[in-house]
C-alpha cells in the first residue's frame, strides 16, 4: 500500500513537471502555436483568421485552411503572424501550419466566438443552475465547443495561457462550464444554427481593475490611483505575484472530540501510520494538486512521535492556486452524522498558514464554515477547532450549519503571505493578453461585486476595459455585453446602496461606449445569494442583443446594440399623485397612480427599474 502510494504522489511530480516543462520554456518543436489552437477549435466566420505562433528567427511558416493557405517568415525574435482570408459558417476542417514541422488542427468548425469573462458568478457551473438536472443529459451538443482559460496573475503580458485545448460540449464538460456562458451559447446555437465558440476567461472574487490593461489605467486619473496603490505596497507582496511563494506544512494525528456529556469517546480519523490516506471509518484523503501544480500531496517519515508518517504539502504556490488538503468521511463524500462530536484536533508543524473548512453537502456556493487562518510554527503543535466557532464568510447564500449530515473537512495551505492582493492588470496579463488577437465576435461581461465599494471609480473602470480590449483585438467596436449586478441583499427604504450605485455605473458604461448591450437582471437576483442560480432567466436577458437589429437568419452580424432594459427617465410626487416617464428604447411611456395618502416626495433622474 506504501508503495502504490509512492508512484501515485511520483505520478503527480512527473505529469506536473511536464505541465510545468510545457508552460514554462520554449517547447523543441517548430513551428509552435499558442494553446487556443487546438483540435475542435472555433473560428469566427466572415472575419479575417489571424493565425500566430513562434519559431525559429527566419523560418518560413505556411498555413492552410479549407482552399485558403498563406506564407509568412519568422522575425528576428522567432515569432510571426498570418491572416487567412474569411470563411463562411461551416465544417469540419483541418488546419495546417507547416514549417520545420508540421501540425494539423482536426475537426475544427467556422462559427460564432465569444469571449465570456467576469468573477465567480460567470464561473458559476451549470451543475448548480436552476433546472440542472434535466439540462446537463441534454447537454450532448456538438456544435458548441467549449474552452477554459486556466487561472494565472501575470505581472507581464503573456503570449500563451497555461495548458488547455478546446472541448466538445457533452453533459460531464458542460457540467462544470460556467452556466451563463453554456445557455448563452445553446441559444445562439439553437438561433442561428452555426457553430459556437466559447472561451471562458474568467475568476471568482476578481476586481474589474485586474482585467483591464495597464495603458488604461494609467491615462485615467481617476483610475491611477489604483496602480499607485499596488506600487506603494512592500516588495514580498509584489514579488509573489510574480514569482509565488514556498509552503511546506505536514499533519498528522486528526481526532474527533465528544461534546460534553456525550458517551462517545475520541475517535482516530487519521494518523498515516500504515502508509494509506485512510480517513476513519472508510474514507480517504485527496489533494488539489492540478489547482496547485507546483506542490505535491506526500506522506513523508517519520510521523509525529518519530515512528509511522505524516502528511505533508509542500512546493511553490502562485497567486490564483488553491492548495486543498480534502478528507471524505465515506467513499463518495457521502454524509455522516457528527451531532456526538464537537470538534476536531490535529497537529501541524512546518512553513505557512493553513485554514480549517467543515464540508457540508447543503453549501454548494463555496462559502464553507470555516476557522481563522492560522500561522504554523516549525514544532509540532496541536490544533483544535470547535465545531461552534466555524463561519460562513458571508459572501455565499447563508445555510445552518449540519453536524447530523458532515461529508468532510478541508485544510487549505498557504504560503506566510497569507492572500495578499493581486496586481491590477494582473489577470488582463495572464488571461486576456494570450488570446488576442484571436477572432472573435464579441464578449460578454459579468462582473461588478468585486467593486461596489468603488461605484464611482467603476464609471471610468468598465469603459477602459471595454476600449482596451477592443484595441487588444484589433477591433474597435466588437459587441460588449454587461450583465447587470441582480438584486443582492437588503438596503434601507430610501437609504443608499452600493449595489444600486454599481448598477447605475454599468447603465452609464453601456450609454457611453457604443456597442454595448445592457442585460438587465435585477428580476433575478436572490436577496441571500451572491450567485443567484436562474441562469435560464439571465441567458434570455443577455438575448436581448441577438437579432433585435438585424432581424433574419445571420443576424448577429452585423451586430449594433441598444439594448437594454426599461428604465425610469423621470418620477415625481404632486399632492396625492404619483407620474413616472418610463423609457423602452425609442419609446416613452407615461403612467399616473393615484393613492389617498402620499408619505414622502422624491425626484430620480435615468436610473434603472
Amino acid at each position: 500500500m506504501i508503495e502504490q502510494h509512492f508512484v501515485k504522489v511520483a505520478y503527480k511530480w512527473i505529469l506536473a513537471a511536464i505541465v510545468c516543462g510545457l508552460i514554462c520554456g520554449k517547447v523543441s518543436a517548430d513551428p509552435v502555436l499558442p494553446h487556443i489552437f487546438s483540435d475542435h477549435m472555433v473560428l469566427q466566420r466572415e472575419a479575417d483568421i489571424r493565425i500566430w505562433g513562434s519559431a525559429d528567427a527566419g523560418e518560413k511558416i505556411a498555413a492552410s485552411l479549407g482552399q485558403a493557405k498563406r506564407e509568412t517568415v519568422a522575425d528576428t525574435d522567432g515569432r510571426w503572424e498570418l491572416t487567412l482570408p474569411p470563411m463562411s459558417a461551416g465544417g469540419p476542417f483541418v488546419l495546417t501550419v507547416e514549417g520545420k514541422k508540421t501540425i494539423e488542427l482536426k475537426d475544427v468548425m467556422i462559427g460564432e466566438v465569444w469571449v465570456a469573462s467576469g468573477q465567480s458568478n460567470m464561473t458559476y457551473a451549470v451543475s448548480g443552475a436552476t433546472g440542472a438536472a434535466e439540462e446537463i443529459p441534454k447537454a450532448d451538443r456538438p456544435e458548441i465547443r467549449l474552452f477554459t482559460v486556466p487561472g494565472r496573475v501575470a505581472v507581464t503580458p503573456q503570449t500563451d495561457t497555461l495548458l488547455a485545448s478546446w472541448r466538445v460540449c457533452t453533459p460531464d464538460r458542460a457540467k462544470e462550464f460556467s452556466a451563463v456562458a453554456y445557455f448563452f451559447a445553446r441559444r445562439l446555437q439553437e438561433s442561428l444554427h452555426v457553430p459556437i465558440g466559447i472561451i471562458l476567461s474568467a475568476w471568482p472574487g476578481s476586481g474589474g481593475e485586474e482585467w483591464t490593461d495597464p495603458e488604461s489605467l494609467r491615462q485615467d486619473p481617476i483610475l491611477e490611483p489604483i496602480v499607485d496603490h499596488w506600487g506603494a505596497l512592500a516588495a514580498g507582496v509584489k514579488s509573489f505575484a510574480a514569482e509565488g511563494a514556498s509552503v511546506d506544512l505536514e499533519y498528522d494525528d486528526f481526532e474527533l472530540i465528544p461534546s460534553p456529556g456525550s458517551s462517545e469517546k475520541t475517535l482516530l480519523l487519521s494518523n498515516f501510520d500504515d502508509g494509506s490516506a485512510s480517513v476513519s471509518p472508510d474514507g480517504e484523503w485527496t489533494y488539489s494538486w492540478q489547482d496547485a501544480p507546483r506542490t505535491a500531496f506526500d506522506l513523508v517519515s517519520p510521523g509525529r512521535g518519530g515512528a509511522g508518517f505524516t502528511a505533508r504539502v509542500s512546493g511553490r504556490i502562485a497567486e490564483l492556486d488553491s492548495s486543498r488538503l480534502e478528507a471524505a468521511f465515506k467513499p463518495g463524500s457521502a454524509p455522516t452524522d457528527l451531532s456526538a462530536y464537537a470538534g476536531v484536533r490535529f497537529w501541524v508543524r512546518g512553513e505557512g498558514k493553513f485554514r480549517f473548512q467543515s464540508l457540508q453537502p447543503t453549501i454548494t456556493d463555496w462559502d464553507n464554515y470555516e476557522g481563522e487562518t492560522l500561522q504554523a510554527s516549525r514544532e509540532w503543535n496541536p490544533v483544535t477547532i470547535w465545531f461552534k466557532d466555524l463561519k460562513q464568510e458571508g459572501w455565499g447564500v447563508s445555510m445552518p450549519f449540519t453536524p447530523t449530515t458532515l461529508s468532510g473537512f478541508r485544510l487549505l495551505s498557504m504560503p506566510n503571505v497569507g492572500d495578499p492582493p493581486r496586481p491590477p492588470s494582473g489577470l488582463y496579463k495572464g488571461m486576456i493578453a494570450p488570446l488576442a488577437p484571436y477572432p472573435i465576435r464579441g464578449a460578454i461581461w459579468y462582473q461588478g461585486e468585486g467593486n461596489t465599494s468603488r461605484a464611482y471609480q467603476y464609471r471610468h473602470l468598465l469603459p477602459a476595459l471595454i476600449q482596451g480590449w477592443r484595441k487588444a483585438w484589433r477591433e474597435s467596436d466588437f459587441p460588449f455585453l454587461i450583465v447587470q449586478l441582480p438584486n443582492q441583499g437588503v438596503s434601507p427604504e430610501l437609504g443608499d446602496s452600493i449595489w444600486a450605485e454599481l448598477r447605475e455605473a454599468q447603465l452609464l458604461a453601456s450609454e457611453a461606449v457604443p456597442n454595448t448591450g445592457l442585460a438587465v437582471t435585477i428580476d433575478v437576483g436572490e436577496m441571500k445569494n451572491l450567485h443567484p442560480s436562474n441562469n435560464r432567466l439571465l441567458r434570455a436577458a443577455l438575448q436581448i442583443d441577438a437579432g433585435r437589429r438585424n432581424p433574419g437568419p445571420n443576424s448577429i452580424q452585423p451586430l449594433r446594440l441598444d439594448a437594454r432594459g426599461p428604465w425610469r427617465r423621470a418620477q415625481g410626487f404632486c399632492h396625492r399623485r404619483a407620474r413616472q416617464e418610463i423609457s423602452l428604447g425609442r419609446r416613452t411611456h407615461r403612467r399616473r397612480h393615484h393613492h389617498r395618502f402620499v408619505s414622502g416626495c422624491g425626484v430620480s433622474g435615468r436610473r434603472p427599474i
